[in-house]
Order: structure tokens, then sequence, then C-alpha cells
């Protein structure tokens, strides 16, 4: 049931991700270089959040996202209000980097989620 509540969310991140990208963006352009840390932590999140589900060829995965990223650039290039921007594709995959690390670091989180106790009411 956990892996399952895990897949879920991790799609919902996936279109999140996407939807987040493509509409106006939320920092100004007064922001400076602020938006790389938002791209490099979304990444990493996203990247995480799959590699535990994600056991074996993880390095796949990371490619996957990297090109999820890439696409995602891309595509901004056709909306009014944003444009492709190398800086944040480099964001985006140290991100993934970042997230497959720390997905080797802590391995396996839905199945430790899934041995847990209940909690006493």
């Amino acid at each position: 049931m956990i892996e399952q509540t895990w897949r879920v969310l991790g799609w919902l991140g996936i279109v999140l991700t996407l939807v987040v990208s493509l509409m106006p963006p939320a920092l100004g352009d007064s922001s400076g270089h602020a938006d790389k840390i938002v791209h490099l932590a979304g990444y990493a999140m996203l990247t995480f959040w799959w590699a535990q589900l994600v056991i074996r060829s993880r390095w796949k995965l990371a490619i996957a996202v990297v090109l999820f990223g890439m696409a995602i650039e891309l595509l901004q290039g056709l909306t009014p209000e944003r444009m492709p921007d190398l800086l944040d594709a480099l964001a985006n995959s140290g991100g993934v980097l970042l997230g497959w690390l720390a997905a080797r670091l802590l391995p396996n989180l839905p199945q430790r989620l899934a041995t847990l106790p209940a909690p006493q009411r």
C-alpha cells in the first residue's frame, strides 16, 4: 500500500514540476540566481523520491530525470513568459545528482516506513 501511495505522489510531483515550470515565473528577474536553488532542490527531491521505487538501474532514472528537465527548458521557449536557460538545466542536473546520492545514503525508505509500528491511540 505504501509503495502505491509513494508512486502516486511521485507522479503528482512530476505533474507539479511540469506545471510550475511552464507557468509565469513566481520569482521576478530581480531575484538574480535564487531560482537555481529552487531548481536544484526540486530535482533533487524528484530524483530521491523516484529512486526509492527504482532500485535497479537508478542511472537510467537519473538520465530520464535529466532529460525531463532539459525538455522542460526547451518547452519554456514556447511560452510567452518563459525562456530556456542553460543554468537552469545545469541546476536541474545538479539536483538529479544530489537526489541520486541521497537515495544511495537512505535507500528503501518506503519499505522502512511500512515496517514502522502503528502509532498508539
